[in-house]
């Protein structure tokens, strides 16, 4: 593993790169993208072992923090979905640089799933986009979010304007009206790759993102690996969750190890 610096050198990100041990490197990386705040909490642990994997199997990797996130530059308010999708980009680029290779993977979990799809219509560089456990549609998402910190805080249930706290992390409004227009639904197809969504169960918004792609004649591949997949479950913040099953799985897709 190799941690270092990289993009805008007055706000750069802090990524750890993973160089391939097989005795072959592939032609093609894979950067990972994480979620936020409590969710990365939760995935740090699964997201270090799929890039020890992933390089091991003969993968370039590039884990990274986003901008006001982790290691990076910038408070932890100062970022936004238009800056995160920014720094998928970025990492994109310093990985194909880094690696020597043309096609990159991307896997994105919860709402780094939701970002890495943005990014993939615009990108006619990628191999594979791997969407784990994403988060469909963005609204509901912070909801459930904002609801349950009121909740455990006994504040109004209309508190909802200006920077809101969630479990020692800001949301604030810029964060809130860009996450609350994630609709997966309405996803443009990728300008390149294969894509496919990996999800630890059933769940109703990822049966109807999936039924929504299939009648737009989007390509899809959609596997269901029943495994742990709480990583919203704020009784259990803090604690790693690892998913042996759907890292494996995950594994497995892009090396092709699987029938298709």
């Amino acid at each position: 593993m190799n941690p270092f610096f990289f993009g805008n050198s007055k706000q750069p990100l802090y990524g750890v790169y993973h160089p391939p041990r097989a005795h072959t490197a592939r032609p093609t990386a894979v950067v990972l993208c994480y979620p936020l705040w409590q969710e990365y909490m939760r995935a740090h642990r699964a997201f270090r072992q799929l890039a020890m994997l992933l390089s091991k199997a003969g993968f370039s990797v590039l884990r990274f923090d986003y901008f006001g996130t982790g290691d990076s530059a910038g408070e932890s308010d100062a970022g936004d979905v238009s800056r995160w999708t920014h720094d998928i980009a970025t990492a994109i680029d310093e990985l194909k640089d880094t690696a020597g290779v043309t096609k990159v993977s991307l896997v994105g979990l919860r709402v780094g799933a939701s970002l890495a799809a943005a990014v993939a219509a615009e990108r006619k560089d990628l191999d594979r986009i791997v969407l784990w456990d994403p988060v469909v549609a963005g609204k509901p998402y912070v909801e459930k979010m904002v609801l349950t910190e009121q909740a455990d805080a006994g504040a109004r249930r209309d508190a909802t304007l200006g920077t809101i706290g969630i479990k020692g992390f800001p949301l604030t409004s810029r964060m809130r009206q860009g996450l609350e227009h994630i609709d997966l639904r309405d996803l443009t197809a990728p300008a390149s790759g294969r894509m496919i969504m990996t999800v630890s169960d059933e769940r109703a918004e990822f049966v109807a993102f999936r039924d929504a792609m299939a009648g737009r004649r989007i390509g899809l591949t959609y596997r269901h690996i029943p495994s742990a997949g709480n990583w919203d479950e704020i009784d259990q913040f803090g604690s790693a969750l690892l998913p042996q099953s759907i890292i494996q799985g995950i594994v497995a897709c892009l090396t092709d190890a699987e029938v298709a």
